[in-house]
């Protein structure tokens, strides 16, 4: 068998071994690789959807607080004055919230006063009351012995989902005390939302992922936060579910059906770059083959010369000058192309390299682009979206920062909890729009009185404000809390329906401490509240200091 024979035999065998190379490659490693990230995406999206429901939850767990800790509440459940129901439980107060349920309990777990709603998207109000209500009372009722009132009154709280002709309803319940959080219990107050097929389409726009739910039995195992359950409906779909659980005990089951995009690319990769590699593989090959008949049978001595020569200069335009038509010619055209395939790969190779710059710079505008979304997504994430001031997620991230450098800085941490007087009154003598308007003056008020950078106005919840001033001292805070006041006062928002001054006011508490190991922000904030407390027991319209500690009278 002569040299280009063999040559050529061992030339194909290297490319099919390649070629099985690079398919071992592609489907043991590069297409596993896009399945783990379509599992990963999976599990991201159903996690999302499961911390949405659990989100709705708390929001109506937040509410049912306010309700529940209110003096107008607590006198209303012993006496069933019809003066309250008149003010607050009419169903536009419900449509405002979103919920379909609002349930009035007294201590034996019998309705004071109750109703179920349905509100179409077509803006009617439809009283499903005489339909559900027996139903929705005798499956929630239950859940009051879930509520231990030995426990601080914020953790006093239950929450479930409970099933009526056959919708779930995720509803949470809190006893009912005074403002201040004294007793003793005198009922609870329910609230909670159908989540029929309308709610679960919102929040499948919320989140921009659609899913839908299941109840699950009460006996189901809790699931581990990772335990997740997957399962590919066809090449282009698959589903991805997990268990919805509150306070330990499995409710819902949530499920979102997903594209397989990711797999699906990872699929078309990995033949596509298989049928590259092996094409690359065969011009590689029938390159090499030319090659090596131009140049073996080309007498080496001959050509020494030219290469010598070539080399010595680094001249690549230069050519060999044999021009024999027999194997030496062959051999001297030969090395002729490798060198004028090296001078263009040298042109090319700086073409691509200009190219390859330019790429990398829009990579970069690219880059600097998604950084400002970020930046911008994180700002509306933390910020109040009526009033512009931080929210709670901003507002507790703060507190707990300056909390942190303050006690190694050894200066005061102040708070101060705003609360716009009779707010309520307000809403029901002006509207809910005239409302929010009078919201944002007195949030652009309290955002102008903060001094420093370090200073934060922020939402607290209703018609609530905190304000977080690290390093001011009690005696200036009293300061600043005088100059919002009359600013307040000065604005003259008309609130002709108020017994204390004929247009809005506020209350304010305050309070003062060198953070240290022995307190938490929680006490210093409780303090500001007994604070506001007393300062509306007394009057309103007026500003408080109550210290760290102490009890409020």
């Amino acid at each position: 068998m002569s040299i280009s024979a063999k040559t050529t035999a061992l030339i194909v065998l290297m490319g099919i071994l390649l070629s099985l190379s690079a398919f071992f490659i592609q489907r043991s490693v590069v297409y596993p690789a896009f399945h783990e990230i379509e599992v990963d995406y999976a599990r991201n999206n159903i996690d999302r959807v499961v911390r949405r429901l659990d989100t709705q939850r708390q929001t109506i767990d937040f509410t049912v607080y306010d309700w529940s800790a209110w003096n107008d509440t607590y006198s209303f459940i012993q006496s069933g004055d019809p003066e309250y129901i008149e003010s607050n439980l009419y169903p536009d107060t419900f449509l405002n919230f979103g919920f379909d349920v609002a349930l009035f309990l007294n201590l034996d777990g019998e309705v004071v006063w109750g109703s179920v709603y349905d509100f179409p998207s077509d803006g009617s109000i439809v009283d499903l009351t005489a339909t559900y209500l027996d139903d929705i009372v005798a499956a929630t009722a239950k859940f009051t012995g879930r509520i231990d009132p030995e426990e601080d009154i914020d953790d006093q709280t239950t929450s479930g989902v409970v099933q009526v002709d056959g919708i779930p309803v995720l509803f949470a319940m809190r006893p009912i005390v005074q403002s201040d959080g004294s007793g003793p219990h005198k009922g609870y107050v329910v609230f909670g939302q159908f989540l029929d097929d309308e709610l679960i389409t919102t929040l499948s726009d919320q989140i921009v992922q659609g899913f839908s739910i299941e109840p699950v039995s009460e006996n189901t195992a809790p699931a581990a936060p990772d335990n997740y359950s997957l399962k590919i409906i066809d090449q282009s779909t698959l589903s991805a579910s997990k268990i919805y659980s509150i306070d330990g005990i499995p409710t819902l089951r949530a499920t979102a059906i997903l594209p397989r995009n990711i797999t699906e690319l990872g699929r078309d990769i990995t033949y596509y770059g298989i049928a590259l590699l092996i094409l690359l593989c065969i011009a590689l090959a029938a390159a090499l083959l030319a090659l090596f008949r131009w140049i073996v049978v080309k007498p080496i001595m001959s050509l020494k010369a030219d290469i010598s020569s070539i080399s010595s200069a680094m001249d690549y335009s230069l050519r060999a000058s044999i021009r024999n038509n027999d194997e030496i010619g062959a051999l001297s055209r030969e090395f002729n192309s490798m060198l004028q395939m090296i001078e263009y790969n040298n042109t090319e190779l700086l073409r691509l390299n200009a190219e390859l710059t330019s790429k990398h710079q829009t990579v970069l505008a690219v880059q600097s682009d998604l950084q400002a979304a970020n930046a911008e997504l994180k700002r509306l994430s933390e910020h109040d979206p009526l009033t512009g001031l931080s929210n709670r997620l901003a507002l507790e991230k703060k507190l707990e920062q300056a909390w942190g450098i303050l006690c190694r800085t050894g200066d005061p941490l102040t708070v101060m909890l705003v609360d716009i007087d009779l707010f309520k009154l307000y809403n029901d003598r002006y509207g809910h729009q005239a409302g929010d308007q009078s919201l944002k003056q007195v949030a652009d008020i309290l955002a102008s009185a903060m001094q420093r950078k370090s200073d934060m106005a922020a939402r607290y919840g209703g018609e609530e404000f905190l304000l977080v001033l690290p390093g001011t001292n009690a005696e200036d805070a009293l300061g600043i809390a005088a100059s919002i006041r009359e600013q307040v006062i000065a604005a003259n928002i008309e609130h002709d329906c108020s017994p204390i001054e004929p247009f809005l006011t506020i209350s304010i508490g305050i309070s003062s401490v060198v953070p240290h190991g022995d307190l938490t922000t929680g006490d210093l904030v409780r303090a500001a509240d007994r604070a506001l407390y007393a300062v509306k027991g007394s009057g309103r319209n007026n500003f408080r200091y109550e210290p760290v500690g102490t009890t409020g009278h």
